[in-house]
């Protein structure tokens, strides 16, 4: 059978993954032909949601920043994420920190606390105290206390000889911070709580930084209420078609443009806050505030090395809702064009040549299944309420006990109430009788016990060595399941991702920058491997790497 290109490229990296399996091993970087200078400021672009497919779909409709940096950087046309869990939180974390989930501990959005019986936010941390810009009252409370270990930014402030500079800016609190990592000196933290607050924590700062808070308060995200989303692009540039089946209809928008930034109520609540996320003008936002931050804090500028990083969301939460195929995917893309184009400018003016830019992104998403069907394809979308039915009557079989089993269902996992996993155990086919219960939901490709995960090091299942570079125990579910190709755990409308397909494991990779040799590199590449190539180009160590320098794209 002739082996496509996408999975050619997944059993390169399952090789390079056996290599890493046990938590805490790394792949040794190469240190030669490293560039002995080292660049005034590394900048880090994660565009959430970039399926790696945009770039053959769409990318004749750019023509600033993503086409410059595709045109006259160095384009890893093969880059994937090797893991099971592909989640924000998990390809975030593993960028920033050039390890995957099982070493770095964010093994997904979510995590189910066994002592609080209660899902908890991959960021969550009750012990900190929300810090607002703007004087808004923050509620939420976020940290990096549960990344297991430190991140690029970390280690280059702390091996620095001298203070650096480091901002880090996301919508999406998991974002900002799994770019940064733990606070410091002269690290600045910023996300957006749900109700539209731009907040930071005192785990970064006791108290609103001036600058932050003084661009918040010019730019109140109530003031584009009324606001009116069109698409920047012609209608006979775009692709597909659309309104395409499946699409959703978030809440005041329809299936086409125009999308207007309102609210029932006729004023700024959160239902407007809502409509403002999934718009241009939350990916314009961040891009200016990185751009003020950039030329107010002087980054870039002093003797060594400065940091900056930005996440930009609206892919995203355009993708789940209206699909990969859809008109609003393809518009955000454009505007990303421009916004990035905007940034290399001022990067230029501020910093001339000397910064190296790394972008990718956290992870892809699936189409949406009944597009899929529409053409002939097996797609659909995977009860959660069947999946808990399954194994609650497998676990009343199991003990003997009938009950409410399941304890959570979140992304690919499923957790037990605690305690009954190690009964299950102890009875004679107990694990298998629950897997096979779950594989035997519809959309169900193949079961796992944690049991299989943690005992199969030397497993050559491609399932298997997925699952065990994202699962982290106390953390990850007692059961975890891979979805069939095209079928989805989201009920109603619209998509996700989280699955080992190539779909959602394949994203862009680029660097660039005047010690970057631009061209297309098809050699089997992860987003992993940005934090080491940054720890090469600065000087610094990172012990604990899992991705590899990128060194066929330095000048030497």
């Amino acid at each position: 059978m002739r082996r496509t290109p996408a999975v050619r490229l997944f059993g390169a990296i399952i090789i390079g993954a056996a290599l890493i399996a046990s938590p805490g091993a790394q792949i040794p970087a190469p240190q030669s032909s490293i560039p002995p200078a080292r660049p005034k400021l590394i900048v880090l672009i994660v565009i959430d949601q970039f399926r790696a497919d945009y770039v053959d779909l769409y990318g004749h409709q750019w023509t600033r920043g993503l086409r410059r940096l595709l045109d006259t950087g160095a384009f890893f046309t093969e880059s994937a994420f090797p893991f099971a869990a592909t989640y924000t939180c998990a390809g975030h974390a593993t960028i920033g920190t050039g390890t995957f989930p099982a070493v770095h501990g964010m093994s997904g959005n979510d995590f189910y606390d066994r002592t609080l019986r209660r899902l908890s936010p991959c960021a969550s941390d009750p012990s900190v105290t929300s810090v607002p810009f703007g004087g808004a009252n923050g509620r939420e409370r976020h940290s990096a206390r549960a990344l297991l270990v430190p991140t690029f930014a970390e280690e280059l402030r702390r091996q620095s000889s001298q203070p650096i500079r480091i901002v880090s800016m996301g919508q999406k609190p998991r974002t900002a911070i799994a770019m940064a990592g733990r606070g410091g000196n002269d690290t600045v933290v910023v996300w957006e709580e749900d109700d539209g607050t731009w907040a930071s924590s005192d785990a970064f700062t006791r108290t609103p930084w001036p600058d932050v808070d003084g661009f918040v308060r010019t730019r109140p995200i109530s003031a584009d209420y009324g606001a009116i989303w069109t698409p920047l692009l012609a209608p006979s540039a775009l692709r597909y078609t659309d309104a395409g089946a499946g699409e959703g209809r978030p809440a005041t928008w329809g299936r086409t443009f125009p999308h207007p930034l309102i609210s029932r109520t006729g004023k700024p609540d959160n239902e407007y806050v809502s409509a403002w996320e999934r718009s241009p003008r939350n990916d314009a936002f961040l891009t200016d505030l990185a751009i003020a931050m950039l030329r107010g804090r002087k980054l870039g500028q002093g003797q060594l090395t400065d940091f900056l990083a930005v996440s930009l969301p609206c892919l995203d939460h355009n993708g789940h809702e209206f699909g990969p195929r859809s008109h609003e995917v393809q518009d955000i893309l454009a505007r990303l064009d421009v916004n990035i184009g905007r940034l290399l400018d001022a990067l230029d003016r501020e910093v001339g040549s000397n910064y190296v830019v790394g972008l990718s992104s956290d992870h892809g998403v699936a189409l949406i299944p009944e597009q899929v069907i529409a053409e002939g394809g097996d797609a659909g979308r995977i009860s959660t309420t069947a999946i808990r039915n399954a194994v609650n009557g497998a676990v009343d079989s199991v003990l003997g006990v009938k009950g409410q089993h399941v304890a959570a269902i979140y992304e690919e996992q499923v957790a037990l109430v605690p305690g009954e996993l190690d009964l299950i155990r102890l009875k004679s086919g107990g694990l298998a009788a629950v897997k096979a219960a779950l594989a035997g939901v519809a959309g169900v490709r193949v079961a796992f016990s944690a049991d299989d995960i943690i005992s199969n090091p030397d497993s050559t299942d491609p399932d298997v060595r997925a699952w065990r570079l994202s699962y982290v125990p106390g953390r990850s579910g007692d059961f975890l399941f891979s979805p069939r190709r095209n079928w989805i755990v989201r009920s109603g409308s619209g998509t996700t991702h989280g699955s080992s397909h190539d779909y959602a494991q394949r994203v862009p990779l680029i660097l660039y920058g005047g010690m970057i040799r631009p061209g297309r590199y098809s050699a089997a590449s992860t987003p992993a491997d940005l934090a080491p190539t940054f720890a090469a180009l600065t000087g610094i160590k990172l012990p604990r790497a899992q991705g590899r320098v990128l060194v066929e794209a330095l000048v030497r």
